[in-house]
């Protein structure tokens, strides 16, 4: 089964931090894995190969970003799994969407938070879900 984890939201909330902490869950439960940093900077870029199930992950989500050829490039080489983030509506939502009929779509909302210590806990939080989705993707 394919899957692509999508995490919507508002600008400035998140997504990204949490789809990084994501990638470090992952890189730590699976460090004998292949890691193919793309794009390795503020936004990341990476496939993951681990147990012949490739795992893609693009942090960027903005309407100007490169998701929509990260996505692209995602589905061509293969990827069983595809991390994302995108805003609530608009492009980047449709660009998810469109992929619909050949990935399952789980979206997995980022919320807004009042102040820096409840966002960086909803971060984690949202991080350790997208962690927690992937890993019976994973053979044993």
């Amino acid at each position: 089964m394919k899957i692509l984890i999508a995490v919507r939201g508002v600008a400035n909330r998140g997504k990204s931090a949490s789809i990084k902490k994501a990638y470090q869950l992952l890189k730590s439960k699976y460090s004998g894995a292949n890691f193919e940093e793309i794009i390795f900077k503020a936004d990341i870029k990476i496939i993951i190969t681990v147990k012949g199930v490739k795992v893609g992950i693009e942090s960027q989500g903005d309407p100007s970003s490169r998701l929509f050829e990260s996505l692209k490039y995602f589905v061509e080489v293969g990827c069983q799994v595809i991390i994302c983030a995108t805003r609530t509506r608009g492009e980047t939502f449709d660009a998810v969407n469109a992929l619909a009929g050949q990935y399952q779509i789980k979206w997995i909302d980022k919320p807004n938070e009042p102040n820096p210590e409840q966002q960086e806990a909803a971060n984690d939080t949202v991080a350790h879900e997208i962690y927690e989705e992937v890993l019976p993707l994973i053979p044993i």
